[in-house]
């Protein structure tokens, strides 16, 4: 593992086995730093190339990450995943850039989750006013450890209130329906059956918009790159592995 000291990014390359096939570019949840995707990119550094673009706390907005990521961008042809929060910012990536190849939607939405009028009372939330319990049912389900609640826990602990609070606001005015009808690359959908934040409806409308999307199904709550390290990993490998 190699660990790049970019200015305002922590970024790293799992190296693990030198192959030509295509690497993979991860973005990360709401949270932006990607510490809670460890294992996952372990599991998939085994496959193929992986870097993780993990976000400055100064660059809270979804057209500000935009420009955030394509900065750092790989030169070369890739596949992009977008974890929840991130898979607008990942669409619209998609939508401009040829070096995307495939694109693979983990847990997430091209519109906004919830209805669009709660924008307004995102300015109002506050993390530490919401009970832990409520927190690991929303996000872990039954499936959350006491490692991954822990970890959990803290890296929402790091995170400044009002980058949350600008980047909830952000979720619930998003929409990039627009973009995703001009994505030309294969699509992967990858959703869990018990997301408590994130409906079948949304899985349905991208469908929906682009009918040649493949959809593969977890037993898994919101945060299943986190839950379902091995078989999420396995997954966008094998769609990876189809664009070589």
């Amino acid at each position: 593992m190699c660990t790049c000291g970019i200015e305002a990014v922590f970024c790293y390359t799992l190296c693990m086995i030198t192959r030509d096939n295509l690497p993979v570019v991860v973005l990360p949840g709401m949270d932006g730093t990607g510490e809670l995707l460890a294992h996952f990119l372990t599991c998939l550094g085994v496959h193929r190339g992986v870097h993780l673009i993990s976000y400055s706390t100064q660059d809270a907005g979804y057209s500000e990450l935009v420009s955030f990521v394509a900065d750092r961008l790989p030169k070369e042809r890739f596949v992009l995943v977008g974890e929840s929060f991130s898979g607008p910012i990942a669409i619209e990536i998609a939508a401009k850039d040829s070096r995307v190849v495939g694109l693979v939607l983990a847990s997430s939405f091209a519109s906004h989750p919830l209805p669009s009028i709660l924008a307004p009372l995102a300015r109002f939330v506050d993390l530490a006013w919401v009970p832990k319990s409520a927190i690991f049912a929303v996000l872990l389900g039954s499936r959350g450890t006491p490692v991954l609640r822990h970890q959990l826990l803290r890296v929402i602990e790091g995170l400044r209130p009002e980058v949350i609070r600008i980047r909830s606001a952000e979720v619930l005015k998003v929409d990039k329906r627009k973009e995703l009808l001009e994505i030309n690359c294969p699509l992967l959908c990858l959703h869990g059956r018990f997301d408590r934040l994130v409906g079948k409806a949304h899985v349905e409308a991208i469908s929906a918009a682009r009918p040649q999307c493949q959809i593969q199904w977890f037993d898994a709550p919101h945060m299943l790159l986190e839950t379902n390290s091995e078989e999420a990993a396995l997954a966008i490998s094998n769609f990876c592995s189809d664009l070589d």
